[in-house]
């Protein structure tokens, strides 16, 4: 947790050292739809991400990622999520259209219950359910494709396509429809 909370305050205090006027800073939030696994739990997620253009080539970027979901295999599944990636823009980054590849690292904390024993009643009228919670944390790839459009110098609008396998053997795949501004 402590960690978590550590990684959060690093990630919204980047924009403080960002100077007046600068274009090299911009900061992304996305919404949209993940599945964890081979589409086993279907999720909505939400990501808060910083960028920092290195040159017209590479960027550098954190981003924390939240993701839910109710229907799937299990009862319910849950995910916190940390990810430090490299862009490359082979059509530079310089333009109002911004197409990037790219790669990185990715901790995750999941979290899922799942039924484990109904005791039915007359009818199906359900009389006890018990479930049994999971919680493990792993470490894995990140691999994305994005594109970003610039609307008037200082708003962003774009997707994301992304992959994140990890090292347990979870896995999660998704696309995000993204807006930001520079900063």
């Amino acid at each position: 947790m402590k960690y978590s909370l550590f990684f959060f305050l690093f990630l919204f205090s980047l924009p403080l050292f960002a100077q007046e006027g600068s274009k090299d800073f911009d900061f992304r939030f996305g919404a949209g739809r993940s599945v964890l696994g081979t589409g086993d739990m279907r999720c909505f997620i939400f990501e808060n991400e910083i960028n920092y253009r290195l040159n017209a080539y590479f960027t550098p970027a954190l981003a924390v990622g939240y993701g839910r979901s109710n229907s799937g295999v299990h009862a319910t599944a849950s995910y916190l999520q940390g990810n430090f990636n490299i862009f490359f823009s082979p059509f530079k980054n310089t333009g109002k259209n911004d197409f990037r590849i790219g790669a990185g690292l990715s901790v995750v904390n999941m979290s899922d219950t799942r039924l484990v024993s109904v005791i039915y009643g007359s009818g199906s009228n359900i009389i006890v359910a018990d479930y049994a919670p999971e919680v493990r944390n792993s470490s894995g790839f990140s691999f994305i494709l994005e594109d970003t459009y610039t609307i008037k110098d200082k708003f962003l609008l774009g997707f994301k396509l992304f992959t994140q396998p990890y090292f347990n053997g979870d896995i999660n795949s998704g696309i995000l429809l993204k807006s930001g501004i520079r900063l």
